[in-house]
């Protein structure tokens, strides 16, 4: 066993400790504190994780959807190394594994759920390698930090060909998040909401990704979920919204707290309960 790692872990547990007591969160700086005393924790210890692991990535439902899958993974008996708190940038990445490890310096989990900040993939993925990734959606979200929306793109596309056999599970119905089962090896899989399973809503004029990203040419809808996510199609160069293998194809109702949708997984239908309100929460729940 390597003492610096020891170190670290019993150091990064510290700290975290520490800042509870002071009624602090202390996430990032027990990561920080862990990766400064050994640069390889990160690595070594997700190479522990004996299934697979997890990573959602996405400007919105990256929380709730890592949280969502798990919770199922943790309802089938499975262990589970998750940052439920949502700190998903790389010193975040680093104290939930640094703090999930026994003070033997090992993890003993079967899957990781981590969820990871769009421009800190690059940063994560040479660390360490996940089996799966999710891809939600992609706004335009904090312009002074990510730049325009592309620009958030071109960084996870770079991640992820640091991870180029993780499975790229995309929203198909974001043409930015789709685009990138055409520009990488990796094998994927889509996700979505088929239409006429809600009511379509009107064209905005201030959609994140209104024009094509190979052509530029305005796309065409003949359904919306909300934004720029929905059945888009651009007519001159021909890209458009691929098939989703996970597809919502009835929204049976809709209520406050949730609501009841009929999923269509590789040619079987379930009836599921999405306990969460909104359109958005609908995607979180069949991206889970």
């Amino acid at each position: 066993m390597k003492i610096r790692k020891l170190l670290a872990i019993w150091a990064a547990k510290a700290a975290g400790t520490g800042c509870k007591m002071m009624g602090r969160q202390g996430v990032t700086w027990a990561g920080k504190i862990a990766l400064k005393i050994y640069p390889q924790i990160l690595t070594e210890l997700s190479e522990e994780v004996r299934k697979g692991i997890f990573v959602v990535c996405g400007t919105n439902g990256k929380t709730t959807t890592n949280n969502m899958l798990c919770a199922a993974l943790e309802a089938e008996g499975q262990k589970v190394v998750c940052n439920h708190t949502g700190s998903n940038m790389l010193n975040g990445v680093v104290a939930a594994f640094a703090l999930d490890a026994g003070l033997n310096g090992h993890i003993d989990a079967d899957y990781a759920c981590i969820e990871v900040d769009e421009a800190s993939t690059r940063h994560i993925f040479p660390r360490m390698k996940p089996n799966y990734m999710v891809m939600t959606n992609l706004f335009r979200d904090q312009l002074d930090r990510y730049g325009e929306v592309t620009h958030t793109l071109e960084n996870i596309r770079e991640g992820i060909k640091g991870a180029p056999e993780a499975v790229l599970c995309l929203n198909a119905d974001c043409s930015l998040t789709a685009s990138l089962a055409n520009d990488l090896p990796n094998r994927a899989v889509f996700f979505g909401i088929d239409k006429g399973a809600a009511p379509s809503r009107p064209k905005t004029e201030l959609s994140d990704a209104s024009h094509c990203i190979y052509c530029k040419s305005e796309y065409e809808y003949d359904f919306i979920s909300y934004g720029h996510l929905g059945n888009f199609r651009c007519p001159h160069c021909g890209y458009h919204r691929p098939k989703a293998e996970y597809a919502v194809t009835n929204v049976i109702e809709q209520r406050v707290n949730g609501s009841s949708v009929v999923l269509m997984v590789n040619g079987s239908q379930y009836l599921a309960e999405v306990n969460l309100p909104a359109m958005y929460n609908i995607y979180n729940a069949i991206g889970a």
